[in-house]
């Protein structure tokens, strides 16, 4: 049995202003997509990305000690052509 075989679909009622289901409508249009799948996909993205800005890192005591060794560490020097580019003037400061 597949994995498609196994998912539940449930039904989900929202009301929207004209002018919002307008642009939704062309964004989706735009993409191929039908309505219902383009809103599908922007809302896992919406839901996906708050639930990475939020997520712990979890480390073990070596690893955060390492992390923090790494992070206050003097920088090291940039490489030649980087340290040069850095040097240089922009262009409205001539």
């Amino acid at each position: 049995m597949s994995n498609m075989a196994l998912r539940k679909e449930t039904p989900v009622s929202m009301r929207f202003r004209d002018d919002d289901l307008a642009i939704i409508d062309r964004g989706a249009a735009l993409t191929g997509l039908s309505r219902t799948e383009f809103m599908r996909r922007a809302a896992v993205h919406e839901a996906q990305t708050a639930i990475l800005n939020e997520s712990v890192i979890r480390l073990s005591p070596d690893a955060f000690e390492a992390f923090v060794a790494v992070i206050e560490a003097n920088p090291s020097a940039p490489p030649p052509k980087v340290a040069e580019r850095l040097a240089r003037k922009a262009p409205w400061e001539h």
